[in-house]
């Protein structure tokens, strides 16, 4: 499998970035899946919105019946929708899922069905091997992770949002694995670190460490010290 990986500064916000790069990468008129729609990444997504003639969401949470971004929506695991949907699809994207798949086989495969020959799949995750994602994955394997994260955030802004993490698809070497496995022919991945995203859920006395750590992992240059991977995947 042909693949690329490079560091890049990161976006002034997150998600939005990354939508502008799915949104270069979406033909006019094309056929778009976003998978974990959600109710709303709306405002974010404004590009791709503008580009795509079908954007079409599936997501097992019930909140996806509030997306009013989407022409259609399947309340359904990726896995169960695919069947149904075989080669519909000019392109694919996730926005933070990956760190909540418990099988990652399945749904890459899964994944790769719905795309048309040339197909694109891409995602936006959590890297697992950063101190982030590494204390998370951590949290998760001891159970202690909704503990912990309701001392550090305030526990009524976390129901809005917070899912079971499982952390088995979130390095550049184990995605690469998956798509290589699922007939992905080629992979660019783009990795950044954004110290904004991670200060809320340190402790206040060493939230600091997240812009030192920053400073150091572009300094080295090291894709796998990045906190965030993104990635385009060609079938």
């Amino acid at each position: 499998m042909e693949r690329t990986v490079t560091t890049t500064p990161p976006p002034k916000r997150a998600v939005r970035g990354f939508g502008r790069w799915v949104a270069d990468s979406c033909p006019r008129g094309a056929t778009v899946l976003n998978i974990g729609a959600g109710k709303s990444l709306s405002g974010q997504l404004r590009p791709l919105r503008q580009k795509a003639g079908c954007l079409v969401g599936v997501d097992p949470d019930p909140a996806i019946g509030e997306n009013s971004t989407l022409d259609e929506s399947h309340q359904s695991p990726m896995e169960e929708v695919a069947p149904s949907h075989a080669g519909r699809f000019d392109l694919a994207f996730s926005v933070f899922v990956l760190e909540h798949v418990s099988d990652p086989g399945p749904f890459t495969v899964a994944c790769a069905s719905v795309l048309k020959p040339g197909g694109v799949l891409m995602g936006l995750t959590v890297n697992k091997w950063q101190y982030f994602g590494l204390c998370t994955w951590t949290a998760t394997r001891l159970g202690v992770s909704d503990r912990l994260l309701a001392r550090l955030r305030d526990p009524a802004a976390i129901g809005e949002y917070h899912y079971h993490t499982e952390y088995r698809c979130n390095s550049v070497r184990t995605i690469t694995r998956q798509l290589s496995a699922a007939g992905f022919r080629a992979v660019e991945f783009r990795c950044w670190d954004l110290p904004e995203m991670y200060e809320p859920y340190l402790p206040e006395r060493v939230r600091g460490f997240a812009q030192r750590y920053n400073r150091l992992a572009y300094r080295l240059g090291r894709p796998n010290l990045m906190g965030h991977i993104t990635f385009k995947a060609t079938l």
